[in-house]
């Protein structure tokens, strides 16, 4: 991991999740960009040099945008930390970064449902993790220590899985956690039947190695509230979902399991994509 990206509209909730990333940032030897989007008029990019210097608004926020940012390098002095700001969609913008700039993680906070902020409430995180092709590690409450013992991996186990599951794996290796794999059973008549479940857990757990790997099949009303329930049962530190990009259409009818749990759980959530047609 050499680049990590944090979203921030310096609130208390961006701070928690800055503080996430700063300390990946620090462990990994990664460089960190910082960025925030703040409000500027819709043709500022266009604007000629005496436009935008009369412009006193858009001016100020800038100022007061690099002075965050100054406060915060201050800060985590010892990092390599870069800078960006600018005004338009947030999700097309932090996309945008992530393309142009090689971004291989981004660490954000959200409020979720209940959350107050313009910026970071569940929709946009949402987005985010649906929108931006790119591992999202997804802070909801403030962590003191960023340690990630016991780590839950749940996921349908499909081939496809195993990609985002061995990235998360490169990932994990450096906190060297207790792996718990879940597989969710719920009431659809859709789902794999017990057996299959279970030899493709078996199939994971050989791919944990060296790592102490348990699997286990659980069974709830739906897969959010059983891989909550499963994670608060044995006391996880985080949870990890692979995710790929459903065909609007089809999301728009079944929902997304992954958009659920980043809005729902209150514990870090990180998610490992992979593009698909489906």
């Amino acid at each position: 991991m050499k680049s990590i990206l944090i979203p921030t509209d310096f609130s208390a909730c961006a701070e928690d999740a800055m503080h996430v990333g700063m300390t990946l940032a620090k462990k990994f030897g990664a460089k960190v960009h910082l960025y925030s989007k703040i409000d500027l008029p819709w043709n500022w990019k266009t604007m000629i040099a005496s436009e935008r210097d009369a412009n006193k608004e858009a001016q100020k926020n800038i100022r007061n945008t690099e002075l965050f940012f100054e406060d915060i390098k201050k800060r985590y002095q010892g990092l390599t930390i870069e800078t960006h700001y600018s005004g338009g969609s947030l999700v097309e913008n932090i996309r945008d970064i992530v393309t142009t700039l090689g971004i291989d993680f981004i660490v954000m906070g959200s409020h979720g449902k209940s959350g107050k902020s313009e910026y970071f409430i569940g929709s946009n995180t949402q987005r985010v993790v649906r929108l931006v092709h790119c591992p999202v590690l997804v802070i909801k409450e403030p962590i003191e220590n960023v340690k990630f013992e016991k780590v839950v991996f749940a996921s349908a186990f499909y081939k496809n899985d195993k990609e985002p599951f061995l990235k998360f794996k490169d990932f994990i290796k450096h906190f060297i956690p207790e792996i718990h794999l879940v597989a969710i059973q719920t009431t659809s008549l859709f789902g794999p039947p017990y057996i299959v479940q279970q030899e493709a857990l078996e199939d994971f757990q050989k791919l944990a190695k060296p790592f102490e790997c348990k699997t286990h099949i659980y069974r709830d009303f739906s897969v959010d509230r059983g891989v909550r329930s499963f994670s608060e049962d044995i006391g996880a530190d985080l949870i990890v979902l692979s995710n790929y990009h459903r065909h609007p259409m089809k999301r728009m009818i079944v929902g997304s399991n992954v958009e659920t749990l980043v809005n729902h759980s209150n514990l870090p959530i990180l998610t490992i994509d992979y593009p698909t047609s489906d």
